[in-house]
């Protein structure tokens, strides 16, 4: 499932999940050749979705490679081929015409096909790994960067009217009332005009019912607004969760809705008008046999590891992760932070305001809030994480990005990550400032204390003297199974005693509103022999992760259990610091 609900009944749904026609284009020919209409016949048969790295003898491939399947359709139809994530560049042919082309990498697009006749069609897809001075992420990234079409690709037969979108967006008017607005985008496909009915439900009970007229191939926005009261709001202790079904003519679509407010006053992020203190991890939807192509059964796992450390929050560190994942959340409570994989400690200054660049990101923040638009969990939309925010293109692109994600939804937090804490330029601009700073790991002594008193004093600088602040990353290597009785750098035993004093002196700062360690699970590093980057990358991973990469806990996993679940109150620490 790529949900965990059914989101169709009326419309028909095929996933095209199995084995593809593979083949890597290490020279960049096929375009040249014209593989859309004549693929190699030397090609391989690889799993979608997947990721090829994960393939013997495909590990260290980044670049351009062609997947092919043939489809079969019984009766002439409208399809709608919808791609839920394909890494990188992708071109997509069918029977040998370029439908079109889509730059990201972890959001989904699709291509409608009116009037498709009987028999067998060729689907390929040309996709392009390749990391550049202009990609997200960059060319200098600190996790395994895999190629392929990592996410479920759907095919969907159309009626002559079908619903190209719904969005379902509220104004809380009291505890339990609310102005709602739901919009419906209708398109036909049919050659005359054509009256449909529209019904939408609320938990199986209609709430609106009537008609739409839509002229020959045309289009309508259809907007709804009611006033609905006896709502529960989604709370982390109770997350009430509203069904919405739209139903037009032969066509249906259903999503899901929580109801609740965020906001911020005095440094504090307000739940529903309550304080939270947010305990957290960082998770990278990753692992060593399925690389991005994450299963849902892990998934399941994952969530229940995490929730027995006591975390209220997950950050999707560094790109939108799965919407199964976002579900999961939405239905047991838990806060996301999402973002997009802008990810900076190599990206220089110069690069940032590189027309393409900030199209790339404006296109791919743009994408994520449309398809997380419904998901309560998300309260922070993060724009980027450790770009030089000490320089003015960094101040610029803030700007554009923050004022794209408010004119798309001014319901949640904007918010950023920053390495730079004691020289940033861009505390002013964002609802929420996360700081990311390795003290006892990349700085020697956890020197936090000293860090925090002069970034408290640069926030009054800048206007910023009550956003609340949030330990984004912080942390150290722990190689699983390396202990002993001293504890020494990569040791199970230094990760966990720097960890368990870093949260500890956070949790007594009450400028400080939440942490998320860094990190879940350790990670695969984009770790190569002929290049200089990361070579502090033990076992070519990133082993700062609570469990190891195969989800068995470390030493600094209880440890940092042992802190988020035994107390109640997160700025009860003082007496204990040592």
């Amino acid at each position: 499932m790529i949900r965990t609900f059914q989101q169709h009944r009326l419309r028909e749904c095929q996933l095209l999940d199995g084995l593809w026609d593979f083949v890597f284009d290490n020279d960049n020919i096929g375009l040249s050749e014209e593989w859309h209409t004549n693929f190699p016949s030397n090609h391989d048969r690889v799993p979608v979705p997947a990721c090829w790295n994960n393939e013997l003898g495909k590990y260290d491939y980044e670049g351009v490679a062609w997947y092919r399947t043939w489809i079969t359709v019984e009766d002439s139809s409208h399809l709608r081929l919808l791609f839920h994530a394909v890494m990188g560049h992708a071109d997509v042919y069918w029977n040998g015409q370029h439908l079109g082309y889509h730059y990201g990498g972890f959001t989904p697009f699709d291509f409608v096909i009116p009037n498709v006749t009987a028999g067998v069609h060729e689907l390929v897809v040309r996709t392009d790994s390749t990391l550049e001075h202009n990609t997200l992420p960059y060319h200098i990234v600190d996790w395994f960067h895999y190629g392929g079409i990592i996410r479920p690709v759907e095919l969907q037969r159309l009626p002559d009217v079908w619903m190209d979108g719904m969005s379902i967006t509220y104004d809380m008017t009291g505890d339990s009332s609310s102005d709602v607005q739901i919009l419906l985008k209708l398109q036909s496909l049919s050659d005359t005009p054509a009256e449909v009915p529209v019904t939408i439900y609320r938990n199986n009970e209609i709430f609106y019912s009537d008609s739409a007229y839509l002229p020959a191939k045309g289009n309508i926005e259809l907007v709804v607004k009611q006033n609905w009261t006896d709502l529960k709001r989604w709370e982390t202790e109770d997350p009430v969760l509203y069904m919405i079904r739209a139903v037009v003519g032969k066509d249906d679509k259903t999503d899901r809705i929580g109801f609740r407010t965020v906001e911020t006053r005095n440094k504090k992020i307000l739940l529903n008008g309550k304080e939270l203190y947010l305990q957290g991890v960082n998770r990278h939807e990753e692992h060593p046999d399925w690389g991005f192509s994450f299963p849902n059964k892990l998934m399941t796992k994952e969530l229940d590891i995490i929730l027995q450390m006591g975390c209220n929050t997950v950050r999707g560190s560094h790109y939108p992760q799965s919407e199964y994942w976002i579900d999961l959340l939405d239905e047991q409570g838990i806060i996301f932070w999402s973002e997009i994989p802008i990810w900076g400690a190599a990206f220089p200054a110069k690069e940032t305001d590189d027309p393409l660049f900030v199209e790339r990101a404006m296109t791919m923040m743009g994408e994520m809030i449309d398809r997380d638009l419904h998901h309560p969990s998300i309260l922070f939309w993060s724009v980027h994480n450790e770009i030089d925010t000490r320089s003015e293109q960094a101040y610029e692109l803030s700007i554009k990005m923050t004022e794209l994600v408010k004119s798309k939804d001014q319901s949640r937090l904007v918010t950023y990550a920053t390495m730079h804490p004691m020289t940033d330029i861009c505390l002013g601009l964002f609802d929420v400032i996360g700081i990311n700073y390795y003290g006892g790991w990349y700085f020697g002594h956890a020197e936090f204390k000293d860090m925090l008193e002069v970034f408290h004093e640069r926030c009054k600088e800048y206007g910023a003297e009550n956003t609340p602040v949030l330990m984004t990353e912080f942390g150290g290597a722990g190689v699983y199974g390396d202990s002993g009785w001293e504890p020494r750098l990569f040791s199970e035993d230094y990760q966990a005693d720097l960890l368990g004093k870093s949260l500890k002196l956070f949790r007594a700062d009450p400028k400080i509103s939440g942490t998320y360690v860094w990190q879940f699970a350790d990670t695969r590093a984009q770790l190569q022999s002929h290049l200089p980057h990361f070579r502090d990358r033990a076992r070519s991973f990133n082993n700062k992760g609570l469990v190891n990469e195969y989800r068995k806990p470390k030493l600094a996993y209880r440890v940092v259990k042992g802190i988020y679940t035994n107390h109640n109150d997160p700025y009860d620490w003082g007496s204990t610091l040592s």
